[in-house]
């Protein structure tokens, strides 16, 4: 898959996608360069926010690298070996610092100028590498790459390339002009499955609808590296997710506004840098929002000045979104009517309305502490809309094939596949989304290459069966009221349900083969359809008022009157002087106001039944219109593009 060539005009730039992947640096290029940026402190996650967790992509530290300096017929050497090996130190300290140790660059030969003795062109790069792979012997293999540098000026172009693979662990082939560390940079991250950096401009305002064609520029994003950056500036927040090396990453929680602190990019990877979220009117648009910080370290205090490298003198917040083109493309949105180089950073005060409803506002910009505070609104999605919500999920699988993955079942693409072979029996894949998410219809394009009845290959399961994920009782159970449209061939077959809710959902295949390698199952293509589910609020705790005790009046000891001694009258009967009431007491009892306790629905906000909210939402981010969570599709086609050594015009 050849990605990477780069024209120098604009007219000759595609409007095509950007990769998506977002980072952060941790500092300069050259070695032994600190950035200039204060320790970063690694921010909570906070009320009203979720951590995201961005599955590393990256399973190979140290790729080999063979450099060859090759003279096309018409054309002389014109630099040394070692301006080639300095570049090659130079891109390695970047994607060092880049991935936190990630991904390494070690150069494993470096040939110095050969004459190509065959009627090549400087331009034919693919003839190129031919000739050289047959010369030296060269095997291509994962995290293998083969870079051919030519003499710069005629006959050679101005532009360079790189093949695109789609899997960071790949490898790839590499040709460009001169020794340019900026160049090398840039076309290995293109063979680490890297696009261009893009920027989106619009006359109505920064985001832009669906169906609405606004100018997007390839090389865009003057501060990345994979775009028009000219220096080794932080990889921005899409880049990296890009690539799984995206930590700290938090989620706003929809509804109420949500204010949050962002690290600069260059403030490396134990720092807070990224916001990230899914329109909830369309979740395969995905946005981003990072600070940029005009101290972010550049190329190498001054290591390699590149003439063409962007000059920063504004620090602002950038807000980025998937690129509907490629379904791991991304756009830096720009401020409408804006042609100066600020035209990408949002300010301190500044509102910036997007799609359905969102927005983002930067309440303060600190360059002294390299941070921002903004605040974000994300409405609620509707849970009645239906809609596929397969780009936002994390494939995971019974068993994967070296061939294959579980991600290509979801990637959108019917050429990729996720296949058990050879194993047979009951074989699964599972969807997990970041948080609840309601589900009622699932589609599926099995995958075949023999027949039934040769008992070998890929042959369509026997059945198949759609279970969700009971978090109350910590099972997988079969969904209720089920309807099939039942298809053993490569059109899709769907099922139907009852609505659910869930943050999973697993289909299981009954292979068809009964022993190993006499027919395994293979799908090409998955799509589920539902919606965001309601956010997750418990009910605040009743409030309960004790009742008060009874108040006890001790009771008054009776008034006993002694009776006056009768009083004789003579010749009369004797009569008391006093008498004693029947049924009267002289005791009194005061009866308590306890008479009964009434529970209060509370009405406010409370804070304990946020914090359980948040913890319930804890989400795990996925490929998809977001890049995050696809993983290795070797069956992808690869992708030419071209870039020029130079973007002056």
């Amino acid at each position: 898959m050849t990605v990477g060539a780069r024209r120098a005009t604009a007219a000759s730039r595609r409007t095509a996608a950007v990769l998506s992947a977002v980072l952060a640096i941790n500092a300069a290029v050259l070695a032994g360069a600190s950035p200039a940026v204060a320790s970063p402190v690694r921010a909570e996650a906070g009320p009203g926010f979720v951590d995201v967790d961005v599955p590393a992509r990256a399973d190979i530290r140290d790729h080999r690298v063979t450099i060859a300096l090759l003279a096309p017929q018409g054309s002389e050497p014109s630099f040394a070996a070692d301006e080639a090996r300095r570049s090659l130190e130079l891109v390695d300290e970047f994607y060092d610092r880049e991935t936190n140790g990630a991904i390494r660059f070690e150069l494993e030969q470096l040939l110095d100028w050969q004459s190509v003795d065959q009627p090549i062109g400087c331009s034919d790069t693919a003839g190129l590498h031919q000739w050289l792979r047959e010369l030296i012997g060269w095997q291509g293999g994962a995290a293998r790459h083969l870079v051919i540098m030519v003499p710069p000026g005629d006959p050679c172009p101005t532009w360079a390339n790189g093949e695109q693979p789609g899997d960071p662990d790949d490898g790839g082939g590499t040709f460009q002009p001169g020794p340019d560390p900026y160049l090398l940079a840039h076309e290995l991250g293109h063979n680490l499955s890297l696009a261009h950096a893009s920027s989106i401009r619009c006359d109505t305002g920064w985001d832009y609808p669906a169906g609405v064609e606004c100018p997007r520029d390839e090389y865009g994003n003057r501060t990345d590296m994979m775009g028009g950056a000219w220096s080794f500036l932080p990889l921005s927040s899409p880049t990296l997710a890009r690539l799984g090396v995206l930590p700290n990453v938090r989620e706003p929680v929809c509804g109420d506004a949500r204010t949050a602190v962002l690290d600069s990019l260059g403030a490396g990877t134990p720092a807070s840098r990224t916001l990230t979220w899914t329109d909830p009117e369309n979740p395969d648009a995905r946005y981003w929002v990072q600070y940029s910080d005009a101290s972010d370290p550049v190329s190498g205090d001054g290591a390699w000045p590149s003439p063409w490298q962007a000059e920063r003198t504004v620090s602002g917040v950038q807000i980025l979104r998937s690129n509907p083109a490629q379904p791991y493309g991304g756009d830096l949105l720009e401020r409408p009517g804006d042609t100066t180089e600020a035209n990408e950073f949002v300010t301190a005060g500044e509102t910036v309305a997007l799609n359905s409803g969102m927005t983002v506002r930067v309440d303060e910009i600190d360059e002294i502490a390299h941070r921002a505070t903004v605040t974000v609104t994300v409405p609620c999605a509707d849970p009645t809309t239906v809609r596929d919500i397969t780009g936002s999920a994390v494939a995971t699988a019974s068993y994967v094939p070296e061939w294959s993955s579980a991600a290509a079942a979801v990637d959108g693409d019917p050429g990729s596949m996720w296949s058990s072979w050879p194993r047979v029996g009951e074989q699964w894949l599972e969807l997990t989304w970041g948080g609840p998410v309601t589900v009622e219809r699932v589609s599926v394009a099995l995958a075949r290459d023999a027949a039934d009845d040769e008992a070998r290959g890929l042959i369509p399961p026997r059945a198949w069966r759609v279970e969700r994920w009971d978090a109350a009782t910590g099972r997988w159970l079969a969904v209720a009221g089920a309807t099939f449209t039942p298809s053993r061939d490569e059109s899709p077959g769907e099922v139907a349900f009852e609505r659910v809710t869930t943050s999973a959902i697993r289909l299981v295949f009954d292979a068809w083969g009964e022993a190993e390698y006499t027919g395994s199952t293979g799908v090409a293509d998955i799509a589920v359809f539902g919606g965001k589910a309601p956010p997750l609020v418990d009910p605040e705790p009743p409030v309960v008022v004790d009742p008060e005790p009874p108040v006890v009046v001790d009771p008054e000891p009776p008034v006993v009157v002694e009776p006056e001694p009768p009083v004789v009258v003579p010749g009369g009967s004797a009569v008391p002087g006093g008498s004693a009431v029947p049924g009267g007491s002289s005791a009194g009892t005061a009866r308590g106001a306890a008479s009964g306790v009434r529970s209060l629905a509370a009405t406010g906000g409370a804070a304990p039944s946020a914090a359980i909210a948040v913890a319930a939402l804890l989400t795990v981010l996925a490929g998809g219109g977001a890049m995050l969570a696809r993983h290795r599709t070797p069956s992808r086609p690869r992708v030419q593009t071209t870039s020029p050594p130079h973007l002056a015009d």
